[in-house]
Parts: structure tokens; C-alpha cells; sequence
């Protein structure tokens, strides 16, 4: 089949106000390889990846980018049926890779597809496509200076990826950018002039000289196939002999890399031999004298009374040993200094973009803070040719404190509390010098008694009668839902997925009693609970609701409330936690970093205010919350996992402060928090460990 239209591409990539001449690494423009599915064999396929929260090396944008496009071949059906396919596949692949423990990382992609003479758009995360055709100028999102919609969910934070999608009917002369959310700031009517210009390389010049700070973009016109341009994408053939020719095209430029390469290492083995001649021929004198000295110790020189001649096997001896130990000591020396000159050149690269990131002007926070970004990833680099490197450390130490002022972060040391072999901590409750804990990968609580300065314990147990398979009063448990404390009894409670509660005195924690609580046949499924004011309060998260139990003669034997009244509840499913305030507020707190707050089932006003720019929670995501209402330093305490990060506000929601440990994949599985405000502590979950993290540091 031959294709009707035909894209010409280009790209452009400006880093720092900078041009970078190589096309953006998530860039990929891809035609139906031979083995596409049904469906798929004429579709021409654009995409862009960009990065988002975590800067990753520049390979995970060129590997994701490929992915896609491979995804998107190999699935049949409709255009849109197989975007969506691809971008669950992917974003699967990142989550995934996310909740292991590794370093976490995120990604934002806007993808086209031309399928005949349609042209499918899907995007996820921040990124935007500026489509002209037929003389108008339309926007994906429609609105650019609406930031609800520009900035949105991107790969990797959630299981299921927030797709959205556009189509367009398309013809001969129709341009397509696609892009990061720079462009939005250039005015409307800039954009729609320059996507005008007379082609594509004046396209690139235009937006060139307009950005002043950072973009990646790609730029592509549909024309005829017989039309030739001065940006070349793949020729209007059928898709047989584009691949072929492309497969040829990209061995060639393999093979050209290749030679490259091996250009770079000779020249790179010539400047080590002149750089190194030096040291060498002095080291190779030393070598000599060492030699020379050796040989006297088993040859010692002939007494001057005696014969002066050598015996013939001393002479041929030394004949042979002496070069041969001369040639190693060369070879050891030079082998010493191979692979220096790929260090030299990264760090010069590094203090290069360490210039460049001061040169930039401080009023500039996105511009600096991208620059040290990029200087963070450089420094991972050079410390993988030579680690412990002291100048590359002090490049880390520069960047990190740079990024450090601009988001208002304080680093403290993380100090390890406990740990819990095979254990996933979800859950810690504090009460006194009490804290207590839930392993949900073995469905078990511990408590730990801590002492009286809350930086060691003194006590660490499992609650035998808190476990699944334990059997209270005849009732055996079985998974563990989430514990809490009751004020009013001052016990400590556990419920199950069966609706099992066991409550436990502290002071005899084996004095224990179970009851089933009622109704349990209308969960959905049951996420976090509650006591407050002796009722017991349980979030079903699928089911939109919150069951309130009212207490009777120690028991709860009746049935439960619903909270939320009426048609109107809220969608629950995304909420990571819930509590309850001395005042009876409850708040509730979702994974993008909204919390809500309800007053007998209606909702109050809440937000939360005052974060740095780009260090929002809804930028970042939260996995929970804490809420401190004591008189003694009265606060909300939010964890984010993919920033590795703990956020402090006001009980209004207005930001204070920001904490991060030094070295941070301890808090690679942040999952929970509570505080001590009595000695200004935090206690952190992450993984098998509790960590205890001093304020006031």
C-alpha cells in the first residue's frame, strides 16, 4: 500500500538557552516495520517523550520512545484501540519498575499517529501538540493557559495511565508540533504565525530565536509523496521498501558510530601517550633501578681480587629478564591510564555545565533548576568511571545545594529505629511511648516501646493475638486491614478483611477480645480505619463511603451509618488515608495530593497553599499523611515516595518547610509517618525500617 501523505521532520532541542544540536533523546518517528499487526501497515507513528519529576538518563527517553513505537505496531484493531494498549503497556512497565525500590522515575509523551488521512493524537502527563490545517490552528489541550489541563498525571505514578485523546482529519500541507509546555507560553498568535512560515527549517529558526530558556519540539508537515523538502523523513513508498531502506540507512549509521568511536579511542590513546610519556619514561627509570637492584642482590658483583669475567648464564639471564621485566612495568603503567581520557572528558563536560548553570540568571528558577538538574546527572556519570572522585563530589554537593535553596528542602541524617525481616510496613500508630506496627507482607503488628529522648527502643515484640491465622475468642483472623488507637478505652484495635475486630490493652497485651462487626457484606473494599470518640470509622475505598460503628456496652453491635448521605459521595478510590481531628473534621487525602475535608458528611473548604513552584503535591503525588492537632507544634506531615520528600503545613494547609534525608534511597519506599512533637521527631516507614529523623537538626 502506498502512503497518501508523506511527513517531513524536524526537531529542535534547547537546553539552558542553548541550541543542542542532536534531535530531543525521546524523539522518535517510526513507519510500519514489515511485521506490523493487521491494521497497522500503512500508520506512520510520532512521538515525543519528555522528562518529569526525577531527571533519568537520557537513555530511559530514548529506550521508552522506541517501546512505544514497537508496542503500538504489534497491537491490531483501531487507531485508538492500540494507543491506549501502548500507553497501559508502558506506563505498566514504569509503575512497576517504580514500586521494586529503585530509583523512581517519570515521564510525560505525547504521541501522533497518521492513518490515512486521519491523524490521531494521545498524550499523557504535561506535554501539548499544536495541529494547522485548512487555515486554522488548533490546540491539544485546547486550552494552553489552563494548568489543570496542560499539567496532568504523567507515566509511571499511577496503575492506570491518564490517556487523553484527539483526532483530526488532515490533508497536504497540514502541520503538526508536538511539544513540552514551553511552548504554552509563547503568545497564540506568535505560535500561529510561525507554524505559517514558508517551511520547516524556518519553522525551527522562528521558535529558536523565541525560546529563551528550554523546549524539546518536534515539527512535522504532511505533503505529497512525490514532494521533496529540505527536512527529510521517511519517503512516500510503501512500507516494504521504507523499511528496507531504513534498515539499511540505520546500518550505515551504526556503522558510522562505530568508526567514530574507535576515532575517538585512537585519538584518545594519542593524547594519553603524549600526556603520559613523561610519566612513563620516569616511571620505567624507577622500574630500571628497582631491576638494577635486584639483579646486584642475586648477582652480586665479583670481588675485584677475583676473576672480572661473568659467567655466560648470569650475562644471558640478565639478557632476557631485564626486557622482559622493563615491558611489564611499561604495560602495568599504561594499563593503569586506560579509560582516564572518557573521565577526563565527562568531567570537563560537567564543569562546563556547572558554568553554564551559574551564568543563568537566579530570577530564573526553572532555568536553574533544570541546569542543575542536568548537572546531577552528569555527576552520576563521572562517578561511575571513577567513583569517590573528590572534585566530582564537590560538583554533587554544589548542585544538590543550589536545588536544596530553591526548594526550600532541610536535610537531615535518617537515623534506623527498627527493622522487621521480610516485612512491608503500611501502618504505624503512636500513642505515648508506644508505637505500633503493621507488616503487611505478613499480615502481623509489632510494638515497639521507644525511650523517653524517642531516638532508640527499648522494646520490640510481636502481638501474638494480632496476626492472621490467630484465633480471639474463637474468631480467627485474616488479612489485616489497618490498626488504630481507641482514646476513650485506651486500647489498640485491629480489623480485618472479614469485618474481625480485636482489641488489645496495652498494659496486658496478651488480654485481648475479638468481635465480627456487622454488615460486612456491603464492603467493597475496606482501606484504613479509624476510633474517634470511641466509634470506629472504616474507608471503603471502592465503595465511596466511610461506615461509622457507634459503640454499645463495650461492643459495636449494631449495625453501621454511612457517613455520606444521599447520591452525592465522593469518589474514594484514589485516597491513600484518612483521619479524624480532636474536632471531628475528617480528612481525607488522595495520591494526587489533594485533601478534602467533611463536617458531618459535607464537605468543608480546604487547600493546601504556599508550595514552591514545581514542588506541589499534586506535582509530586503523596502516599499519606499525618495529622498533628496537639497544642505542641500543631501540623500536617505529607510524605511523598517519588520525591522522597516530607512536607510540612499549617492545619490550614499552608506550606512550612520541606525535609529530605542525605542519602536518599533510604526513603526509596516511603509509606508512612508519625510524629513526636515533644522531641520535635519524625518517625518514617520505609520498606523492613522505621526511621526516626530529628526536626530541629
Amino acid at each position: 500500500m502506498a502512503f497518501e501523505l508523506e511527513a517531513l521532520v524536524g526537531h529542535l532541542y534547547i537546553f539552558g538557552g542553548r541550541t543542542i544540536n542532536i534531535n530531543p533523546p525521546g524523539s522518535v518517528v517510526e513507519v510500519a516495520p514489515r511485521s506490523a499487526a493487521r491494521g497497522r501497515e500503512g500508520d506512520t507513528f510520532f512521538a515525543l517523550v519528555l522528562p518529569s519529576g526525577n531527571i533519568a538518563p537520557t537513555s530511559f527517553y530514548e529506550q521508552m520512545a522506541k517501546l512505544a513505537a514497537e508496542r503500538y505496531f504489534n497491537v491490531a484493531g483501531s487507531v485508538t484501540a492500540a494507543l491506549r494498549t501502548m500507553f497501559q503497556i508502558i506506563n505498566r512497565n514504569l509503575y512497576e519498575h517504580n514500586q521494586s525500590g529503585q530509583q523512581p522515575y517519570e515521564a510525560s509523551i505525547i504521541v501522533g499517529v497518521l492513518h490515512d488521512e486521519d491523524l490521531t493524537i494521545g498524550r499523557v502527563g504535561s506535554a501539548l501538540s499544536i495541529l494547522q490545517t485548512n487555515g486554522l490552528t488548533l490546540t491539544f489541550p485546547e486550552d494552553l493557559t489552563n494548568d489543570e489541563t496542560l499539567f496532568s498525571v504523567p507515566l509511571g505514578v499511577q496503575p492506570v495511565p491518564d490517556v487523553k485523546m484527539a483526532r483530526y482529519a488532515v490533508n497536504a500541507g497540514t502541520r503538526l508540533l508536538l511539544s513540552d509546555v514551553n511552548i504554552a507560553e509563547i503568545q497564540q498568535d506568535k505560535l500561529t504565525n510561525t507554524l505559517a512560515a514558508s517551511n520547516i527549517e524556518k519553522v525551527l529558526d522562528e521558535l529558536r530565536t523565541t525560546i529563551t530558556v528550554q523546549a524539546q519540539v518536534t515539527v512535522i508537515e504532511l505533503v505529497p509523496p512525490e514532494e521533496e523538502g529540505d527536512v527529510l523523513a521517511a519517503p512516500g513508498e510503501s512500507s516494504v521498501e521504507v523499511n528496507t531502506k531504513m534498515g539499511a540507512a540505520r546500518a550505515q549509521i551504526e556503522e558510522e558510530k562505530q568508526r567514530e568511536r574507535r576515532r575517538r579511542r585512537n585519538r584518545g590513546v594519542e593524547e594519553l601517550a603524549k600526556r603520559r610519556i613523561g610519566k612513563t619514561a620516569g616511571q620505567s627509570a624507577r622500574g630500571l633501578n628497582i631491576v638494577r637492584k635486584l639483579f646486584e642482590r642475586f648477582f652480586p658483583p665479583p670481588d675485584p681480587e677475583t676473576d672480572r669475567r661473568f659467567p655466560s648464564g648470569t650475562i644471558t639471564l640478565a639478557v632476557l629478564v631485564i626486557p622482559i621485566v622493563l615491558v611489564a612495568i611499561v604495560v602495568v603503567t599504561w594499563a593503569s591510564d586506560i579509560g582516564e581520557t572518557d573521565f577526563e572528558q565527562c568531567l570537563d563536560e560537567l564543569l562546563g555545565t556547572v558554568d553554564l548553570a551559574r551564568s543563568i540568571d537566579s530570577g530564573d528558577r526553572q532555568g536553574v533548576m533544570a541546569a542543575w538538574n542536568a548537572t546531577l546527572l552528569l555527576v552520576d556519570e563521572c562517578e561511575q568511571l571513577r567513583p569517590g572522585d573528590e572534585t566530582v563530589g564537590a560538583m554533587r554537593s554544589a548542585a544538590q545545594d543550589v536545588m536544596d535553596t530553591l526548594n526550600n528542602i532541610k536535610r537531615r541524617v535518617a537515623t534506623p529505629l527498627a527493622s522487621f525481616e521480610n516485612a512491608s510496613i503500611t501502618r504505624m500508630r503512636l500513642q505515648g511511648l508506644d508505637l505500633y506496627v503493621l507488616d503487611a507482607t505478613n499480615d502481623l503488628v509489632y510494638r515497639l516501646k521507644i525511650n523517653g529522648e524517642g531516638n532508640g527502643v527499648v522494646l520490640q515484640e510481636p502481638i501474638p493475638n494480632m496476626r492472621r491465622g490467630a484465633t480471639v475468642d474463637g474468631l480467627t483472623i485474616g488479612s489485616l486491614v489497618d490498626i488504630a488507637f481507641d482514646d476513650v478505652t485506651g486500647e489498640v484495635a485491629l480489623i480485618d478483611a472479614n469485618g474481625i475486630l480485636v482489641r488489645c490493652s496495652p498494659q496486658f497485651i496478651m488480654d485481648c477480645n475479638a468481635q465480627r462487626v456487622l454488615a460486612v457484606e456491603q464492603w467493597q473494599n475496606p482501606a484504613a480505619l479509624t476510633i474517634w470518640s470511641g466509634r470506629l470509622y472504616l474507608l471503603d475505598s471502592e465503595g465511596g463511603q466511610i461506615w461509622r460503628y457507634d459503640p454499645s456496652g463495650g461492643t459495636y453491635a449494631s449495625a453501621p451509618r454511612e457517613y455520606f448521605r444521599g447520591d452525592s459521595r465522593p469518589n474514594l478510590r484514589n485516597v491513600v488515608d484518612f483521619t479524624i481531628s480532636l474536632a471531628g473534621t475528617i480528612y481525607v487525602m488522595y495520591d494526587d495530593g489533594v485533601m478534602n475535608a467533611y463536617i458531618n458528611g459535607e464537605e468543608n473548604p480546604f487547600a493546601f497553599s504556599g508550595f514552591n513552584e514545581g514542588r506541589e503535591l499534586n506535582a509530586v503525588t503523596t502516599q499519606g499523611f499525618y495529622l498533628n492537632d496537639s497544642p505542641i507544634d500543631p501540623a500536617f506531615f505529607v510524605i511523598s515516595r517519588p520525591a522522597r520528600t516530607i512536607f510540612e503545613t499549617t492545619l490550614a494547609g499552608t506550606y512550612i518547610d520541606s525535609y529530605q534525608v542525605f542519602d536518599g534511597e533510604k526513603l526509596a519506599l516511603l509509606s508512612n509517618i508519625v510524629a513526636y512533637p515533644t522531641q520535635n521527631i519524625l518517625y518514617i516507614a520505609s520498606g523492613n525500617t522505621i526511621f526516626a529523623i530529628n526536626k530541629g537538626d
